[in-house]
């Protein structure tokens, strides 16, 4: 069963029942009127019949039916009770498309046993002699050079594959004369006419035959032309018979069954002899060539306009170049990046492309070596490229081409550009603003002081206070310039051997001089190792490194009290060897994680304070001894390790 008429006005029933019937020729009539004129025209196997949408008559319509087609059934949809006693199957109006299926299903059961049981019928009766062909008469000379013409004509009509269908069906007409002619070329599962002569619209329309079953699997398997006369399979018979025609030839290249050409009756006689089936064979032979031909190339065609079009909108401009070292392609992004005219740019030599382009495309084509990501300057424009190359290969060990991919960066680079001026121009104002932050306060305590002492110079106290808090600011002024010097020189370094313990006593102990510095009193703990432990450091710039971690310690503790412990001691680390740890550490000083993770980066940490750049400084410092400065935190202490190697070590 491979036939369906569809008998309904209503759009969405009509679209529901003919989604479910993907696998047959489905056919659609509006009215009973239309249907009866497709019955007289077509061989249709099952009806659907709306009876909700259509007016009563579904008796009458089915009497007409059995009538016209005797062997059709019919499918009542929706059908009432009081109804329908001559229709086949009944459907309710809420089916679903399970249910149309079991239906089908069953109708083509009952199709399978009513035609078996025909042929057994046929089988008993006097066999019916097969229809005499036309008698064997030589060409005419004239008529068959006219019909060589015609063939000719379509065989040269290029790559439009209607005209060539349209003009291979007048040839076969002036070389056979039948009554009717088709092409039926494949649409994947099926075989849809795509040029006729004489077929009914319907037919043209709907009419449908399967790759995988019926007549063209036989053409495809049996490679020959099919006579009706001599089929045995009713299914393959009918199908032929639905074109209205009496002999179908494949049309086979490189053993594929491109199209499918059926031939009606001859307008004299009943059926073709066996010359004009050959004939009509060896030039379908060489039409399916054409037709797959034609077919290749518009797919190349159609692969290329799509690459083209991705070329079109892509936002980084490609060019290529073969083998003959010319541009292949300049896509529309590449031209305005470059300000060149694409048509003025393709087929030119690559040298027409500015410097460097062209020499690394013309490295990627010998060599066969990509270039990836690559940032370039050019001198035109001064325009700054991200550069890709890569190389097109194909069987042989030479590249057939290179391809250059790039994007524009000179806009970026530029906004880059000014971010980092801006950015540099307001870290130097934090900077400055910081600097007089940090010195105005001693500053003033000095001004203050020198425009006092003229009138209180013989004030014993006062000269006591004086002395005292000009020696604080002063040496406050000296660490600060001490830092900023420290951040962008690194000085000339006096190393001599010294025992470290005799470095931390003298910090201590300017420490403890000093404590009233930061207006809070410092504790300080040391530990230390009784040997002694010799390190060779420039001594001074060892005592500010340590003096700074400290001061930063102090600095993020309470107001109360600074508790700051020094342990100092030798420590052996595998694939290193010995050195000397100083371990600077504070259970009450407390900082942020996240400014932890800046704590050595002096950009960061002087927009903060000066006192806060010491870690940075101190890092700068003992790298430059030759040690190693980490941060470590535990859960109830920040501490400082410093390493050094031990002298001679």
């Amino acid at each position: 069963m491979n036939t369906v008429l569809v008998v309904t006005h209503d759009d969405a029933l009509r679209t529901s029942l003919l989604g479910a019937l993907d696998d047959y020729s489905a056919f659609i009539a509006q009215s009973d009127t239309e249907a009866l004129k497709i019955l007289r025209l077509i061989d249709i196997d099952v009806v659907l019949r709306d009876c909700v949408g259509l007016p009563r008559g579904l008796e009458a319509f089915a009497g007409r039916v059995k009538e016209i087609q005797p062997s059709t059934l019919t499918v009542a949809i929706g059908a009432a009770a009081d109804e329908g006693e001559a229709v086949d199957f009944r459907l309710s109006s809420g089916f679903g498309a399970p249910d149309l299926l079991g239906v089908l299903r069953h109708a083509e059961e009952k199709l399978r046993i009513l035609r078996e049981l025909a042929a057994l019928r046929a089988s008993v009766a006097t066999p019916a002699e097969a229809p005499a062909a036309r008698a064997e008469e030589p060409w005419d000379g004239a008529a068959f050079g006219r019909v060589l013409k015609e063939f000719t004509r379509a065989f040269a009509a290029g790559f439009h594959l209607p005209r060539v269908l349209e003009m291979f069906l007048d040839a076969i007409g002036e070389l056979v004369r039948p009554t009717r002619t088709a092409l039926l070329l494949s649409e994947g599962r099926d075989y849809r006419v795509a040029a006729h002569r004489g077929l009914a619209p319907q037919i043209v329309e709907s009419v449908r035959l399967p790759a995988a079953q019926g007549l063209a699997h036989w053409l495809a398997t049996q490679g020959r032309p099919a006579r009706v006369h001599e089929l045995t399979d009713a299914e393959i018979v009918r199908e032929l018979k639905l074109l209205q025609s009496v002999l179908a030839v494949p049309l086979l290249a490189h053993g594929e069954l491109v199209a499918i050409l059926v031939v009606g009756q001859p307008v004299v006689g009943s059926t073709y002899g066996r010359r004009e089936t050959e004939t009509l064979f060896d030039l379908a032979t060489h039409l399916a060539t054409a037709i797959r031909d034609i077919a290749l190339h518009n797919q190349l065609k159609r692969e290329k306009e799509f690459s083209e079009r991705i070329l079109e909108h892509m936002s980084s401009g490609v060019i290529t170049i073969g083998r003959d070292q010319r541009v292949g392609t300049m896509n529309r992004r590449a031209a305005e990046i470059l300000g060149l005219a694409a048509p003025v740019v393709v087929g030119e030599d690559l040298r027409v492309l500015p410097s460097p382009l062209g020499d690394m495309l013309y490295d990627t084509l010998r060599s066969g070596r990509a270039v990836t990501r690559a940032d370039l300057q050019l001198a035109l424009r001064g325009l700054w490229l991200e550069v890709s190359t890569y190389p097109v290969r194909g069987d042989d060990p030479l590249p057939l081409g290179a391809v250059l991919v790039f994007e524009d960066l000179t806009a970026q680079k530029e906004l880059a550009a000014q971010r980092r001026q801006g950015e540099q121009t307001q870290l130097l104002t934090r900077v400055v603003a910081r600097i007089a932050d940090e010195i105005k306060n001693p500053l003033v305590s000095i001004n203050t002081f020198i425009e006092l002492i003229g009138e209180r110079y013989d004030d014993p106290d006062f000269r006591k206070h004086f002395s005292s808090v000009v020696r604080r600011d002063v040496r406050r002024l000296v660490e600060v310039f001490e830092k900023l010097a420290a951040l962008v020189t690194e000085g000339e370094l006096n190393f001599t051997t010294v025992d470290v313990h005799t470095v931390v006593d003298d910090v201590v102990a300017a420490i403890q001089v000093a404590d009233d510095s930061l207006g809070k009193p410092i504790q300080l703990e040391v530990t230390r190792d009784p040997a002694p432990l010799t390190v060779k450091v420039d001594v001074a710039q060892l005592r500010k490194a340590l003096s700074y971690l400290v001061w930063y310690l102090t600095h993020n503790s309470p107001p109360e009290q600074a508790r700051v412990s020094v342990s100092v001691g030798r420590h052996t680390e595998k694939g290193v060897g010995d050195n000397v740890q100083i371990f600077i550490g504070s259970r009450t000083a407390s900082v942020q994680p996240d400014k932890l993770q800046r704590l050595f980066d002096p950009v960061q940490m002087v927009q903060e304070s000066l006192i806060d750049v010491g870690p940075a400084v101190s890092q700068r410092l003992v790298e430059a001894l030759g040690g190693d400065l980490r941060v470590r935190q535990a859960r109830n202490e920040l501490a400082f390790v410093v390493s050094l190697p031990v002298a001679g070590a």
